[in-house]
């Protein structure tokens, strides 16, 4: 097993000192009124080592959300689905977990500053990170639908891989207006996506058998 460097150690640290001073600055004070200068400082590095890991905030701050994204690939990955209970039970528990509050780091403000960047430089390395990390996540929906219906909890016929992204697409899709939105709750997204996802699977279920 190769052993790791001093250097490549230190840039490891250096470069969490620098997100770990951000994402206090920047949960503290807003993304907009934080200077580079500011989280250098805090990260007890000068802001000419800060630009040598980073070329400017909007990089620092994709960085911390594809991390969130990313770490809630670990948690999807661990979900241990109880198959004795409904599909939308299942669903609505494995999909919640991804957006419930204490799930989520970053503050509103910070996700729709976020995907703001993300969407005006689609070609950035971070973009393209979050993007990736999407895919996981979606993926591991379309695992659990394919594992549901091997079990006769969904219709045989169904396609696993479509209602699988169509789920997570839908939650996302809520996630993205509560982050827009200045008077949507966590409450209110929560609510939004278990109700929905619940109506989804309603329509993915076998038919009932009729009683002789």
């Amino acid at each position: 097993m190769a052993v790791m460097g001093l250097r490549e150690q230190q840039k490891i640290e250096r470069t969490q000192l620098i997100l770990d001073a951000a994402a206090e600055l920047f949960g503290r004070d807003g993304f907009e009124a934080v200077k580079a200068e500011q989280i250098a400082e805090q990260a007890k590095v000068s802001v000419g080592t800060l630009y040598n890991y980073f070329p400017g905030k909007n990089e620092i701050l994709m960085t911390l959300i594809a991390m969130e994204n990313e770490r809630l690939e670990d948690i999807g990955q661990a979900f241990a689905p109880n198959f004795d209970a409904p599909a939308a039970d299942v669903f609505s528990a494995f999909l919640l977990q991804y957006f419930a509050p204490e799930t989520v780091l970053l503050n509103k403000a910070l996700w729709r500053k976020g995907f703001a960047i993300s969407f005006a430089d689609v070609t950035s390395d971070e973009a393209r990170r979050l993007r990736r990390s999407d895919r996981v996540l979606s993926d591991h929906v379309v695992a659990l639908a394919e594992g549901l219906r091997s079990r006769g909890m969904l219709r045989p016929d169904l396609d696993s891989t479509v209602f699988g992204r169509t789920l997570f697409n839908n939650a996302n899709m809520m996630f993205l207006d509560f982050a827009r939105s200045e008077s949507r709750t966590y409450q209110d997204v929560t609510e939004g996506i278990e109700s929905m996802t619940r109506a989804l699977v309603a329509i993915a279920l076998p038919p009932k058998k009729l009683k002789k």
